[in-house]
């Protein structure tokens, strides 16, 4: 019954179009409800931004990309939450490659998603079962970049404690040191059938509910991964929209950087857009 108030109180800040915050006293599922609305920007009725992807391998070779994201908050319509894509625009190998994800309100119902390759001028289904695959070459896994929801995991609140800062590889510049944060324990849920992680601190700032920081951890408690992000108030609405999003995968040494070079929100985008078909077409 509370996780039905809770959903029914965050759902009201969508309909008015503006971004929910945590309470005095939060409850845990409250937390993580205000970040999946701020990671997947279901504040707006949608959402573009052209990116630049740099891959760093553990001995300082780069390969660098940029890419183009957009979103549509469908709110149910169709029984879909939101449709989403991820295509890549340089460099000329890369130019195309797409990956197409529709998301489904009803969190039992998997989600959609398709690659598209431009140079074969097919698509192709990706299963659930591939979220744990790495994305696009980077220490990202498909899951944390297209597919998490909050109904994937259990959820303890373990404290609140400043966080110690983080410094990017992206510009060097320090980020957060001493910003309040509620520390939070996510474990996949038996039946997800994850088979690295075990678990993901995150670290969710007390002002605004935005995740700054993950630890992810193996099977047998080992941290193996970490991932940063920053967030900047973007557009007359102030909408919290996510810079840089940072990986290192300690196994590797592999560092990934997506740094956002240009973002908008509600430019009114088309849900035909969304389609296998429509991406065929898209000329970059």
């Amino acid at each position: 019954m509370r996780k039905f108030l809770i959903f029914l109180f965050l759902s009201s800040f969508l309909f008015a179009g503006e971004v929910p915050r945590p309470g005095k006293n939060p409850d845990v599922n409250e937390l993580i409800k205000i970040w999946d609305i701020i990671k997947y920007t279901k504040f707006a009725k949608d959402y573009e931004s052209y990116s630049t992807v740099i891959l760093i391998r553990r001995s300082g070779f780069k390969r660098v990309r940029k890419a183009y994201r957009a979103r549509i908050i469908l709110g149910g319509k169709n029984g879909i939450e939101y449709k989403d894509y991820v295509a890549f625009i340089y460099p000329a190998a890369f130019k195309g490659l797409a990956i197409l994800t529709w998301t489904y309100l009803d969190p039992s119902k998997e989600r959609e998603q398709w690659l598209y390759i431009p140079s074969l001028k097919k698509a192709r289904r990706i299963s659930p079962s591939q979220d744990e695959d790495n994305f696009m070459g980077s220490v990202f896994t498909t899951e944390e970049i297209t597919s998490w929801k909050p109904e994937y995991e259990t959820y303890r609140l373990i404290r609140k404690k400043k966080f110690k800062g983080y410094v990017s590889n992206y510009d060097n510049k320090e980020y957060y040191r001493g910003e309040e944060c509620y520390v939070i324990e996510a474990k996949p849920k038996p039946e997800r059938k994850v088979k690295l992680r075990s678990k993901r601190i995150l670290w969710l700032k007390a002002d605004d509910g935005t995740c700054i920081f993950q630890e992810v951890y193996d099977k047998n408690g080992k941290l193996y991964k970490i991932i940063f992000r920053s967030f900047e108030k973007i557009g007359a609405k102030k909408y919290p929209a996510q810079i840089i999003v940072e990986g290192k995968d300690f196994r590797t040494n592999d560092i990934s950087i997506v740094h956002m070079d240009e973002i908008q929100f509600d430019v009114g985008l088309k849900e035909s857009d969304f389609t296998v078909e429509r991406l065929k077409k898209m000329k970059w």
